[in-house]
Parts: structure tokens; C-alpha cells; sequence
């Protein structure tokens, strides 16, 4: 099946880093003077921002790939539309987060139980899978600059360390990234965002997709006569997610870490 790549691609941008030293590095944010800011009202909880993954390498042809962002309320898709998967989650209670898998070209979903440990990963930070970047990792980074005013304010940080050179250019009012790119060893990852549509039907979006034939993940392996559910396994879509963004603990998605 040709299309599997694109989201394989998506999960392993970052999945060669080690990020450990994001813990030991967490840096204070520079004082920096401001003016008085004016109030943005714009609303951040609903929209969709529609971004391009790259990844550039001396010895390698460039790729890319597309992301869209969706949130509506409590609700935040990663949709990967050069494969017609989608990653849901949302957030229950203010605590526990509810992770769905959708592959929209076969209108058929797998559901998550809140708070559930699957393959010994347990989603516990809502705000990088919200961002696509974590709070506490913007938290360890360094503040160098900061311009405009209200809602098109933009804040400029980076991080350097043995891992890397971070840079985030960060829509603080929207609590989007703008641009976040990582260099190491000539190897350069980006995220460029693109697009932002503070109209869009975001209900509907969701909406469509809650109609979609869903299955639990724990019953998948009661069903053995499902075509779907078989063709979805040996292809791993199950087991691996698509998203390549880093946790609260500033570890890169697929690698295997035990907090």
C-alpha cells in the first residue's frame, strides 16, 4: 500500500534524536523588556493551521510533507492528508487525555481509552499535542527576542545543546508554532506553518469523523475475520503512531523511554 509512507516519514523526523538533555538544560527565559500589550481576541481554541514538514540533508534529497491542525474546545487533530490519517485526542476532565486513531479514507477509527498505557507510552501532557510543542519544553528554551504587539505578537527562542540547535518562532496568543526547526550534524527538520483559518467549521470537521465505524483498541485482537483491522496491524498503523513532535519530557515521539 503506497500511501503508508507519508505518515512513517512523519513519525520518524525525529525519532534518530535523543533529547535527553532537554531536563538538564532547562534554562530560565531571558529578561526582556516589553510595552504595555494590547488584548488579542482572537480565539485560539477553535481553528485550523495547516503546516509543511521538511527535512534537508547534504546527502539526501529533500522531503516533505503536509500537516494540518484542527482544534475545536477540548478537541485536537493532527490530520495527514497525503495518507488520509488522523490523530485525535481529547482532553477529559481537565486530566485524562482520550486518544483516536482514524484512517478517513476508510471512514473506520480505533479508540483509545483515557488515560491508557499503550505499548507502554501513556499521553499525559495535552498541551504538545495541542501546540505540536509542549510547554515545558518552550519552558526550557531561552527567550532572545520578542516582537509585535497583541495578537500578532511572536516570541523567538532556541536552545543549544549536544543534541542540537533549536529554534521556535512562537505565535504565543494563538499558542501555535510559527516555525520550529532542528539542526544536527548538517541534517536540518522544520516546521513551517503555512496557513491559519480562525473560521473554519471545526465542528464538522470532528463531527464527521465520530461518525466513522469505530473499534476499541483492546477488542482488536478479538476479531479475526475484520480485513480492515488485519491489513492495519501487519502495517503497524495500530501499534505506531504518525505524529514526529516531542512530549513534556522533551522526548521524541518512538523513542523508547519508560516515564
Amino acid at each position: 500500500m503506497k500511501s503508508h509512507k507519508a505518515p512513517i516519514f512523519a513519525f520518524v523526523l525525529f525519532s534518530s534524536l535523543s533529547t535527553h538533555g532537554f531536563a538538564q538544560d532547562t534554562k530560565s527565559h531571558s529578561a526582556i523588556d516589553a510595552s504595555p500589550e494590547l488584548v488579542c481576541e482572537k480565539n485560539d481554541t477553535n481553528l485550523h493551521a495547516t503546516y509543511e514538514i521538511s527535512i534537508k540533508s547534504p546527502s539526501k534529497d529533500p522531503k516533505t510533507t503536509s500537516l494540518h491542525l484542527w482544534r475545536n474546545a477540548n478537541n485536537v487533530a493532527h490530520e495527514y492528508p497525503a495518507t488520509n490519517v488522523t490523530e485525535s485526542w481529547t482532553l477529559v476532565r481537565n486530566r485524562f487525555i482520550k486518544p483516536t486513531r482514524y484512517f478517513d479514507a476508510h471512514e473506520r477509527a480505533i479508540e483509545y481509552q483515557p488515560g491508557e498505557t499503550i505499548h507502554g507510552k501513556k499521553e499525559t501532557d495535552f498541551s504538545y499535542r495541542y501546540q505540536l510543542i509542549s510547554d515545558k519544553l518552550i519552558n526550557a528554551m531561552s527567550l532572545d527576542k520578542k516582537d509585535g504587539n497583541g495578537c500578532d505578537t511572536v516570541e523567538y527562542y532556541s536552545l543549544e545543546n549536544t543534541q542540537g540547535k533549536f529554534t521556535l518562532k512562537w505565535l504565543p496568543y494563538l499558542k501555535l508554532v510559527a516555525s520550529f526547526s532542528v539542526d544536527k550534524n548538517g541534517v536540518t527538520r522544520e516546521w513551517t506553518l503555512k496557513n491559519i483559518d480562525l473560521n473554519a467549521n471545526t465542528e464538522a470537521f470532528f463531527s464527521k469523523r465520530r461518525d466513522y465505524q469505530s473499534t476499541d483498541y483492546a477488542d482488536i485482537g478479538d476479531d479475526h475475520t475484520d480485513p480492515f483491522l488485519t491489513k492495519m496491524v501487519t502495517q503497524g498503523f495500530i501499534e505506531a503512531g504518525a505524529s514526529g513532535y516531542y512530549d513534556e519530557h522533551g522526548h521524541s515521539i518512538g523513542e523508547s523511554h519508560s516515564h
